[in-house]
């Protein structure tokens, strides 16, 4: 198994990936959805975690009634914090990642740690901004039309470049050219166009 952890583009890949997967299997678990993006790729598959009869794994606790809240940071990591009564606040917005969503960090090599809590952050927050995301991206699409007229992949990738624009510290273009790069990618050169259209838009 590689200990090079996946790059920030490539996380933002396998966001994708799980995004989409959720997006037209709605029975699915988040969860099951990264572990899915994660698994079927070379980069960091191994025998224990392709096992035909994989064995559930407990989430590591993280202290006796300790919440964890982590934001997107400009390096392409996240910045964990501690929620609880003596917690500080901060002004930025955070997602909150359920203690079962552990089972990444518990099966992955520590080297892919950080980048598997961005991943979950990407994924946990596109799917709690879900309903503002849309009502942001039906603003700038064509009159009678919605989000859901969207091909369900442009829809992921728009949703995944707004939630980074407004509600994560990347930096605006970064998201940008990223969404460009991933629709580029998932689709073709007119759907990149379009994407950047939108998420430019978003971002003034």
């Amino acid at each position: 198994m590689s200990t090079k952890p996946l790059s920030q583009h490539e996380i933002r890949i396998r966001a994708v990936q799980s995004l989409y997967q959720l997006e037209m299997t709605p029975d699915e678990t988040v969860e099951d959805a990264m572990v899915f993006a994660l698994t079927n790729d070379d980069r960091l598959a191994s025998e224990e975690l392709v096992d035909e009869n994989p064995v559930a794994v407990k989430p590591k606790r993280k202290g006796p009634g300790t919440v964890y809240s982590f934001t997107p940071n400009r390096e392409g990591g996240v910045t964990k914090q501690a929620l609880g009564s003596g917690a500080v606040s901060s002004p930025e917005p955070t997602v909150e990642i359920p203690a079962s969503a552990y089972i990444l960090t518990d099966r992955f090599d520590d080297a892919h740690k950080s980048n598997l809590e961005f991943m979950m952050v990407l994924v946990y927050g596109v799917r709690a901004k879900k309903i503002e995301l849309d009502d942001k991206i039906t603003t700038y699409l064509s009159k009678n039309w919605s989000v859901k007229r969207l091909s369900p992949i442009n829809r992921v990738i728009l949703r995944l470049g707004a939630f980074e624009i407004l509600f994560a510290e990347t930096p605006r273009i970064v998201a940008i050219n990223e969404a460009i790069e991933l629709a580029k990618a998932f689709n073709d050169e007119k759907d990149a166009k379009f994407i950047n259209a939108i998420l430019t838009k978003i971002g003034e």
